[in-house]
């Protein structure tokens, strides 16, 4: 018989939700002042949402219990794909039953495409961006974390005569709220005749002029630049997409990840097309948050914890060791608030404090939170 460590038996869902996400969530039989996870408008609770999927079940059931390449493609199916590409203005958009997957088939299609022949990724990508470049059995090679310089170093060292590099990062990284260089990144692809790919998932919504993610943020328009993410954060619904031109979506809807998994279930294509609906027709949700965002932080730069000033809703800071960042998370709890205490992807092996607000949450509730956490540091 094997000996498993303590570690091995570690509960890894410590937290379970017994209601739904609002600004007091119910969390192991309590109620807490929430300020965690990634539904930064709170949509995932929205009424209007909650009937999108109430009526669409019962109209169409739970799913067509085959793959969109059978019989598995509806038109509530192509009527998402098409809102999907017109609130991004792109020729076409694939809908896929989970975002991780997105990367994976994003990463497939240009290489049937032809776009790249080595894949350099952020060292600090999402697991499912990282998943994704190493399915594809192409040479993979991590630049320094939103280092454009180390990028195109390593650039001139790895690619052959004639091969074609794929940038792959984060749009928006969700530990430090870090946006990345992709204006330089694109001028790298320009040069060395490759492409960009970002996974968006967590600026889509939230990040730029009208929500459709760092690209729009810093005002970019090429025909090297691809994207892909998800609709279970800001849009309030789930699954993944992907966006462009007609020729690459043409290859992710006939590629492995489209043509190897059932077709989504029609709840949470209904809940889809309303929270882009939502997002789209209700600017003052990203207004709010911006406001909420920018004022949380002014609120924990008062009290001596350095974050940057700006209107992403995240706000992350770490502690001596994982042991006080853990009092200081319980102690929370124990005045009823609910903070992440997370080790991820770009948080280090002590992990860090997350606190997310969201456009729901009021200047009371932000206040209530800084000043408990003024009385633990």
């Amino acid at each position: 018989m094997s000996t498993e460590t303590q570690a091995t038996h570690r509960n890894p869902f410590q937290y379970i939700m017994d209601s739904k996400v609002k600004t007091v969530t119910t969390i192991n039989g309590k109620d807490y002042l929430y300020f965690a996870g990634t539904g930064y408008y709170q949509l995932q609770s929205h009424p209007k949402m909650i009937q999108a999927v109430v009526d669409a079940t019962k109209k169409f059931g739970i799913g067509s219990a085959t793959s969109r390449t059978i019989t598995g493609t509806t038109n509530l199916l192509l009527k998402l794909e098409e809102k999907i590409a017109d609130f991004f203005e792109t020729e076409d958009a694939a809908y896929l039953p989970s975002g991780y997957l997105s990367d994976m088939a994003g990463f497939q299609a240009l290489e049937k495409t032809g776009i790249y022949d080595v894949i350099f990724i952020d060292e600090m990508a999402h697991y499912s961006n990282a998943d994704g470049a190493l399915v594809t059995g192409k040479k993979v090679v991590k630049f320094k974390h939103l280092d454009a310089k180390n990028l195109s170093n390593k650039m001139e060292k790895h690619l052959k005569n004639g091969e074609k590099p794929l940038i792959a990062t984060d749009g928006l990284f969700p530990i430090w709220a870090e946006l990345a260089p992709v204006d330089k990144y694109l001028k790298i692809a320009n040069k060395f005749n490759g492409a960009v790919w970002v996974d968006d998932s967590h600026a889509v919504g939230i990040v730029g002029e009208t929500g459709r993610g760092v690209y729009e943020y810093f005002h970019l328009n090429s025909e090297r630049l691809f994207m892909g993410a998800t609709l279970s954060k800001a849009f309030g619904a789930y699954g993944g997409f992907v966006v462009g031109n007609s020729n690459f979506i043409g290859a992710v809807k006939s590629g492995n990840v489209m043509t190897g998994t059932s077709s989504p279930s029609n709840a949470m294509v209904s809940a889809a097309l309303k929270g882009l609906e939502l997002v789209k027709n209700s600017p003052e949700l990203r207004r709010k948050l911006w406001d909420n965002a920018v004022y949380l932080k002014k609120g924990i730069n008062n009290l001596g914890i350095h974050v940057e000033d700006n209107y992403l809703p995240i706000v992350t800071f770490v502690t001596e060791n994982s042991g006080e960042m853990e009092r200081i998370q319980q102690q929370l709890m124990d005045k009823g608030i609910y903070i992440q205490f997370v080790k991820y992807v770009g948080s280090g092996s002590d992990g860090v404090l997350r606190m997310v607000v969201t456009s729901s949450h009021t200047k009371e509730q932000i206040d209530f939170l800084i000043s408990s956490l003024k009385k633990l540091i």
